[in-house]
C-alpha cells in the first residue's frame, strides 16, 4: 500500500460534522489516486459518520450562527457535537463562556440547535 502524507495547511477547531465533511473529501481523493485507503482513515471516517449530529452540509451555517451570538470557539464545537435539547443541558455546556448569555439568547440558541441537529446518521 502506498503511503500518503497529509500536511496541515491551517489550524482550526472543528466539530465532528465539519471534520467528517473534510475527511470524506480527502478520503475520496486518496482512494481515487491510490485505489486504497488506510485502515486508520477508514475507521475515523466510520466513527465520524456515526457520531455527527449536524448534517455536514449545514455545519458551517450553524457555526456562523453560534459565532454571531458571541460564543467562544470551544463552546461552539461542544454545542455542535452534543446538540443539547434542553435549556438545562445548554446552560451546563456554557462552561467556557465568561458570562452566561441571557435567557432569551439561550432560548434562541436552543431553538436553532433543535432546527439543525439530527441523529447524525446519513
Amino acid at each position: 500500500m502506498a503511503s500518503t502524507t497529509l500536511r496541515a495547511v491551517e489550524y482550526k477547531m472543528l466539530s465532528n460534522s465539519e471534520t467528517y465533511a473534510i475527511l470524506k473529501k480527502v478520503a475520496e481523493r486518496i482512494h481515487s489516486e491510490t485505489g486504497t485507503l488506510s485502515l486508520l482513515i477508514s475507521r475515523v471516517l466510520e466513527y465520524l459518520a456515526k457520531n455527527h449530529k449536524v448534517p455536514p452540509e449545514k455545519a458551517e451555517e450553524l457555526r456562523s450562527y453560534l459565532s454571531s451570538k458571541g460564543l467562544r470557539e470551544e463552546t461552539i464545537i461542544i454545542l455542535m457535537n452534543i446538540c443539547p435539547s434542553t435549556l438545562d443541558e445548554l446552560r451546563y455546556l456554557m462552561e467556557f463562556e465568561k458570562t452566561l448569555p441571557e435567557q432569551s439568547i439561550l432560548e434562541e440558541i436552543l431553538s436553532k440547535l433543535n432546527e439543525y441537529c439530527s441523529s447524525g446518521q446519513e
